[in-house]
């Protein structure tokens, strides 16, 4: 076999070579997009949710700081904005001598495949007055 020194061009080998390392760059920017906006579509409903979820617990915190054990509220629900946002609370008594209470409110949705939970938890007094 004679080799030719004039004739310029790419071999079989460097061209799929190439074609490799492109691919594998498409790949890798294809998952980052879709990284990408899977998280952007958690933020957004994170966002939506938030003030009407601190809204509930403050509803929830006055409700107890007034009324103690004859507040009622309910406690599961479904909210709706985009999609629907489901909700647990409860709230416990931890000390009698203190009247101090303990409330969990729970906010999940279906984000994809996988299930969002947000949970906040805090305390309250309750003074009653004399």
């Amino acid at each position: 076999m004679m080799l030719r020194i004039g004739i310029k061009g790419f071999s079989l080998l460097e061209v799929m070579v190439a074609t490799c390392i492109l691919a594998l760059g498409l790949i890798l920017i294809y998952e980052s997009f879709f990284t990408l906006l899977d998280s952007y579509s958690y933020y957004t409903n994170y966002l939506r949710v938030v003030n009407w979820l601190e809204e509930k617990f403050w509803e929830v915190q006055d409700g107890l700081m007034r009324l103690g054990d004859s507040f009622s509220v309910q406690p599961q629900g479904t909210h709706h904005f985009y999609k629907n946002f489901n909700w647990d609370l409860s709230y416990n008594l931890m000390d009698t001598l203190t009247n101090l209470y303990q409330i969990n409110l729970t906010l999940f949705w279906k984000e994809g495949k996988r299930q969002i939970e947000l949970l906040r938890d805090t305390y309250v007094f309750y003074k009653k007055e004399e």
